[in-house]
């Protein structure tokens, strides 16, 4: 037997579920909502600055590593940038259509 009780949405939270459920099942109903409020957060910016400012190097170090690891995924990536590139100066030159 389930017990419950109706919030203010008029939605049944059951106090048998834990909380980090009910947590999760607000953030699945509440996602686009929280994904704009981080985006748009100053301190999340500042953090993610400092954060990159202090470990520059390890990000490097690891972007470096992974290119030598993977050779045909860089190669991938480089002619898709460089393909998107073109095709967008094409567009802006006004040669396209």
């Amino acid at each position: 037997m389930l017990i419950g009780y109706v919030n203010m949405d008029g939605r049944v939270l059951l106090s048998n579920l834990s909380q980090s459920q009910q947590k999760r099942e607000w953030y699945h109903r509440n996602k686009e909502a929280v994904l704009e409020q981080q985006k748009s957060s100053e301190k999340k910016k500042k953090s993610q600055k400092e954060w990159y400012q202090r470990n520059k190097k390890l990000c490097i170090d690891r972007a470096r590593k992974w290119s030598k690891n993977n050779p045909t995924a860089r190669k991938l990536i480089v002619q898709r940038y460089t393909l998107k590139k073109t095709s967008i100066g094409d567009w802006i030159n006004g040669s396209n259509g």
